[in-house]
């Protein structure tokens, strides 16, 4: 590799130590919850395939040599035994740094072995790594793709803002005059402060819909009655009733029926909101039509902060769902780059706009 001097985030730099760390142990491990590894629940990997801009490389093992195979054609077989070592040291190179992590001429030499010119996917998929496992419940051997999430680095978005996770709310009761004071709010925390204003003016609040039709339809597919649901927590948020799923579901499910007039409980909002995160997380993107099949075919791997990889397969996705809600928090996008937040007039009624947007706690 010609002397690539250069920078890149944690998370990215995640991708390339997660790579290094499945070749150096051969296996992924499955977690709970709580991100422990499940000890009897574990998939020895056959063979680990990265796209890369000269095309797709394999990476198949034999004994301490790994063989590198692009396009079909093998190309060389290199020495794998020190990828433990390395990995370590890539895993102190990344807790070390602040930000943004620098090119070693170490790594460079390790990327250059391995044939590996960037360091993360970077292929706008949900996948950022495919793997070939051994599946110890049925013997099969699929091949299966991963979204990796890190937690070295700044908490990552489970859900990114855009025009298309806008909800639309319609607020009654004002006149043109409180419309214009309400907007007028400039506070640190002007949502909040502006719904606390439309209340005291004796302004109602009522859903009126999500202002993408493909993000709504993505949304009805997993369940009839989550643009509702998401719409209450959405509601709840701004309103500075909490931050957190599990704070937000409990907030709006705390007298065990709900506002919507569905008869939905805290546990029917639990349920919903998980299978919502699971889909997020493995297949759907709000912007695009989406058919109800997951993407990222095997799952999620997590990079711990202790520089364990561990995996959410089908085979614990129902602890995949429990992580998810115990760790995600809903959080306040761009007002300005996403138009939401202030009091708008539309055919002689009055709307505010609220953005969705899911980060994880860490």
């Amino acid at each position: 590799m010609n002397d690539i001097i250069f920078s890149k985030n944690k998370g990215e730099w995640s991708e390339f130590y997660t790579f290094i760390k499945l070749l150096a142990d051969k296996r992924l491990d499955a977690a709970n919850e709580d991100l422990e590894k499940i000890s009897e629940v574990f998939f020895p990997i056959l063979k680990i395939i990265r796209e890369e801009p000269s095309g797709l490389t394999e990476y198949e093992f034999d004994n301490d040599k790994v063989k590198i195979i692009r396009t079909g054609e093998e190309i060389i077989l290199v020495d794998g035994s020190d990828a433990k070592l390395k990995a370590v040291k890539i895993l102190k190179m990344i807790k070390d740094s602040d930000t943004r992590v620098l090119m070693t001429p170490e790594v460079a030499e390790l990327m250059t072995r391995f044939h590996v010119t960037r360091l993360s996917a970077g292929n706008g998929k949900k996948e950022d790594i495919t793997l070939k496992i051994h599946d110890i419940s049925t013997g099969s051997e699929p091949t299966i793709g991963f979204s990796i999430k890190s937690m070295l680095g700044a908490a990552s978005t489970l859900l990114n803002a855009s025009s298309a996770t806008n909800f639309i709310y319609k607020v009654d009761g004002l006149t043109k005059d409180d419309v214009f004071k309400i907007n007028a709010i400039d506070s640190k925390s002007k949502i909040r402060d502006r719904f606390f204003a439309i209340f005291a003016t004796g302004g109602t609040i009522s859903f009126e819909g999500v202002e993408s039709e493909i993000f709504k339809r993505n949304l009805r597919r997993i369940d009839t009655v989550l643009p509702e649901v998401v719409s209450q927590l959405l509601l709840a948020y701004f309103q500075g009733k909490g931050k957190t799923l599990v704070n937000l579901v409990n907030n709006v499910g705390d007298k065990e029926t709900d506002i919507l007039s569905f008869d939905l409980t805290r546990s029917d909002y639990e349920f919903k909101m998980k299978n919502f995160l699971y889909d997020v997380a493995l297949g759907m993107i709000p912007g695009r039509p989406w058919d109800g099949n997951i993407k990222a075919h095997g799952g999620y791997i997590i990079v711990r902060e202790d520089g364990e990889v561990v995996c959410y397969h089908v085979y614990n996705a129902d602890e995949f769902r429990k992580y998810l809600f115990k760790n995600t928090r809903m959080e306040t996008a761009s007002t300005s780059r996403h138009r939401f937040g202030s009091l708008y007039q539309r055919d002689g009624s009055t709307y505010i706009k609220l953005n969705l947007q899911i980060r994880f706690i860490k």
